[in-house]
């Protein structure tokens, strides 16, 4: 069923422009639910740290939370039973939502391809359908967004997206 969700969300992408359904919503609630909701699928700790996007900005929720659980759900997948860190920050132009790992993160060749359709770590067993970030990419461009992805010294990876607020853009 995950699966066939996967297809029949990137599919639309593929059809040509999306209407977004937005609607005035706040990132840090957003965030906390989608937390809340995968936080017994974690074996590690799952930190929300609201440094700010507390104010409403125009954003279709439904995709958005589909960003964030596809980014959580790879921290827990490929996080090595590690502290995750889900951060939510603002200024006047962006929203930025961000998921930070401590696993085993990748290589800079996997990291350029990572986005890719049916991409999948060879190096890591996965249950995925390697559509996870692709969506994501998707979802985040229909939004005039960005997707960051970063490596650490200590391991793991940040991926951030930020969502521009139209009310000051």
């Amino acid at each position: 069923e995950s699966l066939l969700a996967d297809l029949l969300e990137i599919s639309r992408y593929d059809a040509g422009p999306i209407t977004l359904e937005t609607e005035p919503t706040n990132m840090v609630v957003l965030a906390e639910e989608v937390v809340e909701g995968l936080r017994p699928l974690s074996p590690g700790i799952i930190e929300l740290r609201p440094l700010g996007g507390f104010s409403p900005i125009d954003v279709d929720a439904r995709r958005i939370r589909r960003i964030v659980s596809n980014l959580v759900g790879n921290a827990i997948e490929h996080g090595e039973g590690r502290p995750i860190v889900v951060t939510v920050d603002s200024d006047q132009r962006a929203v930025a939502i961000g998921v930070r790992d401590y696993g085993l993160g990748m290589s800079a060749a996997d990291s350029e391809r990572v986005f890719d359709r049916f991409f999948r770590d060879p190096n890591q067993v996965q249950s995925g359908s390697g559509l996870g970030l692709a969506i994501v990419k998707a979802v985040a461009q229909q939004h005039n967004s960005s997707v960051n992805l970063s490596t650490s010294a200590e391991g793991g990876l940040m991926v951030t997206v930020d969502f521009p607020n139209r009310t000051f853009c």
